[in-house]
This record gives C-alpha cells, structure tokens and sequence, in this order.
C-alpha cells in the first residue's frame, strides 16, 4: 500500500499535495504519471493527447498561465 511504501522508503518518496481539480466524471483512477509544462502554449498538451495514453495520466503544468 501507499502509507508502506513510504514508510519504507521515506527518504525517496514524494506524495503531491492534494491541489487538483477534478474536471471529469471518475473519482478515483491511477496509472504512469506523465507531466507536461506548457506555460502560455498548450502545443504540448495537444501532441501527447493524440497519442495512445492507455494506462498513463496526464498531469499538466501551466506555471500559473
């Protein structure tokens, strides 16, 4: 479980704050994190939403723009 593995590996694991906004209908979901920064240009976004994202979420970083 999560709160093992970072009991066991405290020293090098992170848990992001819970700050997102959910925009969809699921509640609960997981997968291979991918992040993209797209500050003021969301070419990037447009690019890895076209291809096969199957098991992936996409966390997008648009430094406050």
């Amino acid at each position: 479980t999560l709160p093992d593995l970072c009991d066991a590996h405290a020293d090098c694991i992170r848990v992001a704050e819970p700050i997102f906004t959910n925009y969809g209908a699921t509640l609960c979901f997981g997968g291979e994190i991918v992040t993209v920064k797209c500050f003021e240009d969301n070419s990037k976004v447009k690019q890895l939403v076209a291809t096969n994202g199957h098991g992936k979420v996409l966390v997008v970083d648009g430094g406050g723009s």
